[in-house]
């Protein structure tokens, strides 16, 4: 039984370790890396599927983007608490982390989550983002001054 176009994930295809792949949507997390099973913005009117690429069954991927900060909470005079997120402080990643991480698409609610089934870190290779892909990010008000960069390191080593 085929599945019609529509329910088939759509992106923007890439290649990570020498295969295809598809970036399906993105993720921004702030202050840390997102929780595992988060929900992925997908990409409207993406213009690649895997129906057109041919390649039924490549891995999807969102490009993750984590704007760092440390909670710092704060007793005042009368007990109240304060908390603020302070960035930049020593010893503490600094700036924004941009990175590929593996999804998986839900079919039955329509919905890519960051994969829940390992927990990953960075793999030690990195790959190209699509231009269209940093197009969209930059169009949501994401990547400031410094923009979506053209490559991102890739997280799909299982822990």
């Amino acid at each position: 039984m085929t599945a019609p176009a529509t329910a088939l994930p759509a992106g923007f295809a890439t290649e990570i370790d020498g295969a295809a792949a598809l970036v399906v949507g993105y993720v921004h997390s702030f202050p840390r890396h997102p929780q595992r099973g988060a929900l992925v913005q997908p990409f409207g009117g993406a213009q690649t599927s895997v129906s057109a690429t041919g390649v039924i069954g490549v891995p999807l991927y969102a490009l993750v983007s984590v704007e760092w900060a440390t909670e710092v909470t704060a007793v005042e005079l009368g007990g109240r608490t304060r908390t603020v997120f302070a960035k930049g402080w020593l010893g503490t990643p600094q700036g924004t982390t941009w990175y590929l991480h593996p999804v998986a698409h839900h079919t039955d609610l329509g919905a890519y989550a960051l994969d829940t089934d390992a927990r990953y870190a960075a793999s030690g290779r990195d790959a190209q983002v699509p231009a269209q892909v940093r197009e969209v990010v930059r169009s949501w008000g994401f990547g400031g001054a410094d923009g979506v960069p053209a490559r991102a390191a890739v997280h799909n080593f299982a822990l």
